[in-house]
C-alpha cells in the first residue's frame, strides 16, 4: 500500500524574515510613528492573508509589503484588521 502524501506538503508556508524584509520594516519604521515589532507583525499578518487567500497574482512577500505600507498610510481596512497591533505603545 503506497504511503499517503499529506495536503500540506504542497502548500506554501509562512517564511522567516529575510534581510530584505527586515532592512524594509526597519525603514518604514524610521520614517513612521510605528516601531519595528509592529510592524514585523503586521508583516508577519499579512503573511497568513497571503497564504489563506485564494490570490496568487502577486508574492507572498510583495501581498506582506503591501499590508505594512497600508498600515502606515493608515488606510482604513487595514486599521480595523491590524488595529490591536497599532494601539499598543508607540514611538515617542
Amino acid at each position: 500500500m503506497p504511503a499517503k502524501k499529506s495536503a500540506s506538503a504542497k502548500k506554501p508556508s509562512r517564511k522567516p524574515l529575510s534581510a530584505a524584509a527586515e532592512a524594509f520594516i526597519k525603514n518604514k519604521a524610521a520614517k513612521s510613528k510605528y516601531t519595528p515589532g509592529q510592524l514585523r507583525a503586521i508583516y508577519k499578518r499579512g503573511q497568513g492573508a497571503y497564504l489563506s487567500s485564494g490570490s496568487r497574482n502577486v508574492s507572498m512577500d510583495a501581498w506582506a509589503r503591501g499590508r505594512v505600507n497600508a498600515a502606515v498610510k493608515g488606510k482604513a481596512t487595514v486599521m480595523k484588521a491590524d488595529g490591536d497591533i497599532l494601539k499598543k505603545k508607540r514611538k515617542a
